[in-house]
């Protein structure tokens, strides 16, 4: 079984009563529903074949919002994927997924980012003036299962995809999803911002220093089952590391 969300920024609103979204064009509807957004990156970088992602992070005030987010979702799952959405392992196809695009998913009653990253987010990674800005830029707290989690700036098994708990290490909020450079401070080099009191994380969501988050956000349990398909909540299929939960949520 698996588990699979994609929000619409109305069914965000609803959930949320806000919602950051930012493009550089028309927003465009596809037949699911789902609100997809032109591609923000460096004028640099823009290619017309690929310009689209989706945005579907929203700020939330208070950790009791975390709640409501697990409950509305449950309360519209069978049976079978309720119990699952507490604490079972899920599976999630990202076959679709293009560069630039962020999918939300559940994972117990945790709400779970999945970045498709393109080549210029990671480039940012590395770079020195985002390094000396970081809290933890080298992941020493134990913010990810495993050293293999660590993987360099990458914090991701596959540099290419990143996969993170999406709560802010200070009280729990949903850190927006700010990919454009430059919009959050001038030095700003993309990433996630909790809007809610300022915290400040890069694609690989390592906090920067002046934030009130301490640590930087953690990273679940997960193996990729195939080149497309990530299970999420164990480290491989004999289920070791089921239950690991870092210093901070």
């Amino acid at each position: 079984m698996s588990c699979r969300v994609l929000f619409s920024a109305d069914q965000v609103r609803q959930l949320y009563g806000k919602v950051t979204i930012m493009a550089n064009g028309p927003t465009q509807k596809t037949t699911a529903g789902e609100m997809i957004m032109d591609s923000i990156r460096p004028e640099s970088e823009i290619r017309p074949d690929r310009r689209q992602f989706l945005i579907a992070a929203a700020g939330v005030l208070g950790a009791g919002a975390v709640g409501l987010f697990a409950d509305v979702l449950i309360d519209n799952m069978n049976p079978g994927k309720a119990v699952q959405a507490l604490g079972a392992p899920i599976d999630v196809d990202v076959s679709r997924m293009e560069p630039g695009q962020l999918l939300l998913v559940e994972w117990k009653k945790k709400p779970v980012w999945i970045l498709k990253r393109e080549d210029w987010m990671l480039k940012t990674l590395s770079e020195p003036s985002l390094l000396r800005r970081l809290k933890d830029p080298h992941s020493k707290q134990d913010q990810q299962p495993a050293q293999e989690y660590v993987n360099g700036n990458y914090r991701a098994l596959r540099p290419d995809m990143f996969i993170a708990v999406a709560l802010c290490t200070h009280m729990q909020c949903i850190p927006d999803y700010r990919p454009a450079p430059h919009t959050v401070t001038p030095w700003w080099p993309g990433g996630f911002h909790c809007a809610c009191h300022g915290s400040m994380y890069d694609f690989s969501a390592r906090v920067l220093e002046g934030s009130p988050a301490p640590l930087n956000i953690p990273i679940p349990p997960y193996y990729w089952k195939t080149s497309t398909v990530v299970t999420i909540g164990e480290v491989n299929k004999s289920g070791i590391d089921k239950n690991w939960t870092p210093d901070i949520w």
